[in-house]
């Protein structure tokens, strides 16, 4: 784990609950998380059918006592509560700015709101999503949701004493869930959600929403509509088919099974090991529990997708960098580093003197090495320059030598250089010597380097030859 990555886990940790909400077209799904450090757990879940939306009225106050009802018997955290909406009222427009655009995005955006969505901007709740498209464009996705559609959730919401500090919508909540089960918060993802009477294509890469498509029900019918629309998504947002794994989702109970899409995965598997929940959560015959519950782990900081249509000054505090709990944590943190590195040090301190030591105790040792070395490097410098400029095959020549000179003669000097061979020494006869030494073709232009004197019975003699190639 790199020290960003630890950072923005520490950043994470913590000891809150959170709840999320999803608001579908025929029921509310609620679910109850709890995080302690980096463990997340699933304490409660569940679903409530809910009126039409030709029935106003009754649907707010179905809603208001689902969720009063839910947070007081299970004595649910209301302070940390995300709101998860359908796909299908929600709005989307793709818009390409120069580059230099990003310095100032949200400005632009708002200055521009109401010449890309058809309606009035205090009439709507939006976000968004940018990347960049090479060095000099950048890409927008624009999501917006009308505010009377939002305002009856959080009219509903008020009336039980509930304010969520963020509404995102069911793909991006499940992706959140996804992220989370995974550990990959970057890795591109598809989804494919089908809820009454459409189908949502979504794609996701880099941690962001970067595509969704929204396709009516009279065209979803066979495997290859949808295989077409998402191939056409992929290629749009230049993503490979095989980077990209697929997860679909059924939002609604009842409905018949929707296509079947090649190289598909299961979600609820991908919980196990990754998030404690009861059993009955991974057999759960409620799939609108899922938005619910990738709302509530964005209510308790483990949302990755940066989504959210509540504006910014009714978030609540959602954005707030650290919390008092993680301060602490991220103090005792330190303390915990400062303390291993202060033992790490002091070991090393420990193995500096150890090593010290023993480089002290074989220093005599290393002292009469190092003389020795010095000595060889001295006689290999004498050698060197003995034989410099000498042919390697002086033994032979001493034993030629050996064999021409007679018995009753000796050398006293002997000289190799430069292809010459002087010699000095006394015989009984020196020409006699000359005379052997040109027999032999290893020796030519024997002559006497100085004139011969008489010792005793002996001659003193001093010659020179060259050797023969």
């Amino acid at each position: 784990m790199t020290l960003g990555e630890m950072s923005q886990r520490l950043r994470r940790a913590d000891f809150i609950d959170g709840l999320g909400i999803y608001v579908g077209p025929a029921e509310v799904a609620l679910a109850a998380v709890r995080k302690r450090l980096f463990q997340v757990s699933l304490r409660d879940t569940a679903a409530v059918p809910l009126p039409g939306a030709d029935q106003p009225a009754e649907r707010r106050a179905a809603l208001s006592e689902a969720v009063a009802r839910f947070t007081r018997e299970r004595a649910v955290d209301i302070s940390r509560t995300f709101l998860a909406v359908p796909r299908a009222e929600a709005a989307f427009n793709r818009v390409l700015l120069p580059a230099a655009a990003r310095e100032n995005l949200a400005q632009v955006l708002e200055y521009e709101i109401e010449n890309l969505i058809p309606l009035p901007k205090e009439d709507i709740y939006y976000d968004f999503s940018a990347r960049d498209l090479g060095e000099d464009r950048l890409e927008v996705l624009l999501m917006c949701i009308p505010r009377q559609v939002v305002q009856a959730y959080l009219d509903a919401l008020a009336d039980a004493d509930v304010r969520p500090r963020g509404i995102v919508l069911a793909s991006t909540a499940i992706a959140d869930y996804l992220a989370f089960c995974r550990g990959e918060a970057q890795a591109p993802l598809g989804l494919v959600l089908r809820a009454p009477g459409a189908t949502e294509i979504a794609l996701l890469a880099g941690g962001r929403l970067v595509s969704s498509q929204l396709l009516p029900a009279s065209r979803v019918v066979e495997p290859q509509t949808l295989v077409r629309s998402l191939g056409r998504q992929l290629s749009d947002e230049m993503l490979a088919a095989d980077d990209v794994p697929l997860y679909r989702w059924e939002l609604a109970n009842g409905a018949a099974p929707p296509p079947v899409l090649p190289g598909e995965a299961d979600l609820l598997a991908l919980a196990k090991g990754r998030l404690e929940a009861p059993e009955a959560f991974f057999a759960s015959g409620e799939p609108a529990v899922l938005p619910a519950l990738g709302a509530a782990l964005d209510a308790v900081r483990e949302g990755t997708v940066p989504v959210n249509l509540l504006p910014r000054e009714d978030r609540r505090g959602t954005d707030e960098g650290l919390s008092i709990t993680t301060v602490v944590l991220v103090g005792l943190t330190a303390v915990l580093l400062v303390v291993w590195g202060g033992s790490a040090l002091a070991k090393d301190l420990t193995l500096r003197s150890q090593v010290r030591a023993q480089l002290e105790s074989v220093d005599p040792q290393v002292r009469e090495v190092r003389l020795l070395q010095a000595e060889i490097e001295r006689l290999q410098k004498e050698l060197d320059t003995l034989s410099a400029g000498q042919d390697p095959v002086i033994t032979p020549l001493l034993h030629q030598l050996t064999d021409l000179i007679p018995a009753d003669a000796y050398l006293t000097t002997l000289s190799l250089r430069g292809g010459k061979l002087i010699l000095d020494g006394q015989a009984r006869s020196a020409s006699d010597i000359i005379t052997a030494l040109e027999r032999s073709k290893r020796f030519k232009n024997v002559t006497f380097s100085s004139p011969t004197t008489k010792v005793g019975d002996k001659e003193r003699f001093s010659l020179m030859a060259e050797l023969a190639r």
